[in-house]
């Protein structure tokens, strides 16, 4: 959904609900500053879920808009650890002892922070379009009933005078039972939320890694999608994703502008103009040199944004989805992101001995292995291609572009390459930085 620059439509209906939910969670919070004040409380360690309450409330505010699951999350753990302090009073405090009509105040005090708060997580877990099903919502509905008759049951026991230990299994605790349990009931009604946006990210996941019709390995589908799902629940995620594919659009953009259209035009007059061949070619030459180094100096935007690992992913789905080459990742670790710099030079290793594998060694798989830490990365990249004798002169061209290019990145970076025939046919190259070696940091 797109909204026009300049114009606020409003907030739409989840965001009103969660308004009225963090009302809620505030006059939760309310009741437990009455209940700490009431108990003349001996240490600061007990306003901690008064705290808690408090900030659970701001967040559910800021975040109702940019991330509105978590907005929820905040409210319903706010709700919850505020109930706990007229919630714990009242179940600790004695009737006899106090008086039934101060307990009764307690009591209801208790049971409104108590029904609040399921009523939170309720509404959390039944929003429409955002439910797992119809079951979903009688079953919350029917946890809040059984807990409201329960606190009802509880209250008119005591002030009735009947309130007296049984030891017969009787009706009495069939209803009262979600006093004791109350704390289950919150859990298992917000999990039914959690688990209906988990599953929405899943599907938009599945829809956006090809759907059904995927003829990838079903091992290497089921991790792409849940890293896919993973991603979409990242607050303000797919912005970012937005944002910065779009400031890499218009910088490539304006690189092509001022470096690449100047000499297309020139071919292109050289041409009308009916001149030398030999001229055209050169001009053409240009131009296929600018854009191989644009290209070689342009990052992924997974690669920025997400780090070596998921560009290589990322890199894989496309070789795939572009040629018959099968691409097999094996990520051995994946730590803490290193520096940038070695990021960029061992995934433009990769390419390109992917690409050769492609392309010149007639390849059918490659199977790429992985490890990274913030301070060693290695990788490694080997194909089934026709392969090459190092004891025939020429067989590997140093001199090759994208060879010098590999092995001029590592060298710069502090790391090494090695490129090796396979037993068997192929090649390997493997790639390996640490950060003892000398090098840019």
């Amino acid at each position: 959904m797109t909204r026009d620059r300049g114009l606020d439509p409003g907030p739409t209906e989840d965001e009103r609900r969660l308004t009225v939910a963090a009302i809620g969670t505030l006059a939760v919070t309310v009741l437990a500053i009455v209940a700490w004040v009431g108990q003349r409380p001996s240490s600061l360690a007990s306003t901690i879920p008064i705290l808690i309450g408090l900030a659970a409330t701001c967040a559910g505010l800021l975040l109702r808009r940019p991330a509105p699951s978590l907005a929820w999350l905040s409210l319903v753990a706010g709700s919850l650890a505020a109930a706990s302090v007229p919630f714990g009073r009242s179940r600790a405090a004695d009737p006899a002892t106090l008086g039934v009509d101060s307990w009764t105040g307690l009591a209801l005090a208790a049971a409104a922070a108590a029904l609040v708060t399921l009523l939170i997580a309720a509404v959390y877990a039944t929003r429409p379009g955002h439910r797992l099903g119809r079951w979903s919502l009688a079953l919350a509905a029917g946890a809040w009933v059984w807990l409201a008759v329960a606190c009802v049951t509880s209250i008119g026991l005591v002030v009735s005078g009947e309130a007296r230990p049984d030891p017969a299994f009787t009706w009495v605790d069939v209803a009262t039972a979600p006093l004791a349990i109350f704390l289950h009931l919150v859990v298992v009604v917000t999990a039914l939320g959690v688990v209906a946006d988990v599953r929405a990210g899943a599907r938009r996941a599945i829809e956006r890694e090809g759907g059904p019709e995927d003829a990838r390995w079903p091992p290497e589908r089921l991790r792409a999608v849940a890293i896919a799902t993973l991603r979409g629940l990242v607050p303000g995620q797919a912005a970012v994703e937005e944002a910065t594919a779009a400031a890499e659009r218009t910088r490539l953009a304006g690189d092509l502008h001022a470096v690449v259209l100047p000499g297309l035009r020139r071919a292109i007059a050289e041409a009308e103009a009916g001149g030398d061949p030999e001229a055209l070619a050169g001009h053409l030459r240009t131009v296929d040199l600018e854009l191989e180094r644009l290209m070689a100096d342009r990052w992924p935007v997974v690669l920025e944004a997400f780090g070596l690992v998921a560009a290589l992913e990322d890199l894989a789905e496309r070789i795939e989805a572009d040629s018959r080459l099968a691409v097999l990742i094996d990520v051995e670790r994946a730590g803490k992101r290193p520096p940038p710099a070695i990021e960029r030079a061992a995934w433009r290793v990769a390419q390109i001995a992917i690409d050769n594998a492609a392309r010149h060694a007639k390849a059918n798989e490659v199977a790429l292995t992985v490890s990274v830490d913030p301070d060693r990365v290695t990788l490694a990249i080997a194909d089934d291609g026709r392969g090459f004798d190092p004891a025939v002169p020429g067989a590997v061209r140093t001199g090759a572009r994208g060879l010098a290019d590999a092995t001029r990145r590592a060298q710069a970076v502090g790391a090494s390459i090695r490129i090796e025939p396979r037993p068997g046919g192929g090649t390997s190259v493997a790639f390996t930085w640490s950060a003892g070696r000398p090098g840019p940091r």
